[in-house]
């Protein structure tokens, strides 16, 4: 684990926690809505910022525990917490390294997370630990394109993004999730297929 890097991460959200509001006018709510629809029972959202998803989840979910890596972003999400028909608890914690028990949810969510996570398969194997076996895991995630003169141009822009927002814009997320073991349920393609959903199972 790149300590250097972690922690770089940590201070661009801190210091952006004021204005990432901006962030919504970006994404639509139907994109926020339908990644929020799987979500069920006991879920744990990872990269929860300042609580963007929270009004979206449904009766169906029981608790949420959402953390963050930037405490700045989580004091933010309070304001939103109190719009959640869930109860919500939040806690400064990494992806990468989760104080939770294995096997203690149902449901994780992430949005536009494992685009800025230093070791993305580290925090996707955290991510299948803490899971049930069955849990789902649910992604909302910009990642690399297939298309070749896409995926080209992809890969010419990535250095610029990684410096100016840490945001790696060609990682192959689905590659990754199955990676760390997961069995792919449903994909869809939400911008091209450059933005997706990605619902995935922990089979073990």
């Amino acid at each position: 684990m790149d300590s250097e890097e972690n922690e770089r991460v940590k201070t661009k959200y801190d210091n952006i926690a004021g204005i990432y509001g901006v962030v919504d006018l970006l994404i639509p709510d139907a994109w926020r809505r339908r990644a929020t629809s799987f979500a069920y029972d006991r879920v744990l959202e990872v990269g929860v910022g300042t609580g963007l998803n929270l009004p979206y989840y449904s009766d169906h979910c029981q608790e949420i525990i959402g953390i963050d890596v930037s405490s700045r972003m989580l004091d933010k999400a309070r304001e939103k917490a109190a719009q959640c028909k869930t109860p919500v608890k939040l806690e400064v914690m990494d992806v990468q390294d989760l104080r939770l028990p294995s096997g203690s949810f149902d449901c994780l969510v992430a949005t536009f997370v494992f685009c800025t996570v230093p070791d993305p398969i580290k925090g996707l194997k955290e991510c299948y630990r803490v899971l049930r076996p069955g849990g789902r895991l649910i992604l909302l995630e910009h990642m690399g394109s297939d298309k070749s003169v896409l995926r080209c141009l992809m890969n010419w822009l990535n250095p610029i993004a990684v410096m100016l927002l840490g945001d790696h814009i060609n990682r192959n997320t689905a590659d990754l999730v199955t990676g760390a073991r997961f069995g792919t349920q449903i994909m869809e393609y939400l911008l091209w297929d450059i933005v997706r959903v990605i619902v995935a199972e922990r089979t073990l």
